[in-house]
């Protein structure tokens, strides 16, 4: 099922079983008059997060909190299969539950099949890693578990008498940071991200700088236009002796190979460019990322936040999103992660507005100076280069 149509459905029949289950939840609350403390130890703890690997990645420090306050407790993350598949590596969670999402019917059948499931576990608590979502609210109370966490922020005001713990979302503030404040309230102690990054060697002879212009349909206009794409890539050709490795996930491989064709062929016919979209499953992907490449160009996506958990340098391309809500850059990595954001009056625009006010003309990409992005690029790689000499 598309993107776009998840979305209406999560919308529309959200707020209809919303408006059906609110003055019953309501009843209850009155007349049952549970006990939501966080005296009693959970045995299970189920994580909602359909879409959107790199908030998952982000939320890693999050998750490893709860797990260590809670041991004995069963880690579970109920999540679209993509996402199963990229975070399994990680080992974040003792098991994973993967919703069918070919169409609207298999995410239906996997999902109550799920609902039916988490029945029988015992002491169990939800957090709810979704920021918008109706449904996954609605699918935490329908569970019945004792204790649900979700995010509390204006477009979702229906939260506060659904969930029995509401967590207060920044929007002006790191991701990364709400998913710590989560997990604070949850444990009742200070959560705060690792400062703690692998540690590389060799760098400056991997042989590949990635480079990554892919993300979800839903979050298109963060792509940079092909014309400015070629010329990053020309300048990596002809100014080092690195090779391009071209990311995406498998649906973007066809894509890749048709700019590749399109603009590049000279480079792919000697091998100094390769599209790696689809061609490795995610452990190996992981591996490539940390042991073949010096650096990643990236704009905000998954790969990005994968490749900075991984201790892989990098420089980042804004434009929808603002860098500060996004990217948390420790003091000492500066010069390794670096970012390039024109700031334009409209920005960030996704998830603030359904229209966004460009109307798809994304000129905070588009404006984006190629002569920028390379003497970044150039920058980077002079930093690792004499990390590397000391």
């Amino acid at each position: 099922m598309q993107i776009r149509q998840q979305q209406k459905v999560d919308k529309y029949l959200g707020y209809i079983l919303i408006a059906l289950l609110l003055p019953v939840t309501r009843l209850l609350g009155l007349l049952m008059r549970r006990d939501h403390s966080l005296s009693s130890l959970p045995q299970h703890i189920l994580c909602i997060k359909i879409l959107g690997l790199g908030s998952v990645v982000l939320a890693a420090d999050a998750l490893k909190h709860i797990k260590q306050k809670y041991p004995y407790a069963k880690l579970i993350l109920l999540t679209d299969i993509n996402i199963a598949n990229g975070i399994k590596p990680f080992h974040l969670f003792d098991e994973i539950w993967t919703l069918q999402s070919q169409n609207i019917i298999s995410v239906g059948k996997s999902a109550l099949q799920y609902l039916l499931q988490s029945w029988r576990l015992k002491q169990l608590w939800i957090v709810d890693l979704e920021v918008y979502s109706k449904l996954t609210t609605v699918y935490a109370l329908l569970t019945g578990a004792l204790n649900r966490f979700g995010f509390y922020l204006s477009p979702v005001f229906f939260r506060k008498y659904l969930n029995t713990h509401n967590v207060l979302f920044n929007r002006q503030t790191f991701l990364e940071d709400n998913y710590n404040y989560m997990a604070s309230v949850i444990t009742k102690e200070l959560c705060s991200s690792s400062n703690h990054l692998p540690i590389r060697k060799n760098e400056v002879s991997k042989p590949f700088i990635a480079l990554n212009n892919t993300c979800s349909n839903l979050a298109w206009v963060r792509k940079l236009p092909d014309d400015l794409f070629v010329e990053i890539c020309n300048w990596i050709l002809e100014n080092t002796s690195y090779r391009i490795a071209l990311l995406g996930a498998p649906e973007d491989k066809k894509a890749n190979t048709n700019f590749i064709e399109t603009n590049l062929q000279v480079a792919a016919s000697s091998n100094r460019i390769v599209n790696i979209a689809g061609k490795l499953d995610f452990p190996s992907y992981y591996r490539f990322l940390s042991e073949e490449c010096i650096c990643i160009v990236s704009i905000d996506s998954a790969p990005l936040h994968i490749a900075k958990k991984l201790g892989v340098p990098s420089l980042s391309l804004w434009g929808p999103t603002n860098p500060r809500h996004n990217l948390k850059i420790n003091p000492d990595e500066q010069n390794r992660h670096l970012l390039y954001y024109l700031n334009v009056p409209c920005s960030p625009c996704i998830h603030y507005y359904e229209i966004l006010p460009c109307k798809g003309n994304n000129i905070c990409m588009k404006n984006l100076q190629v002569n920028s992005i390379t003497e970044k690029i150039k920058s980077l790689l002079d930093t690792i280069a004499t990390a590397t000499e000391a």
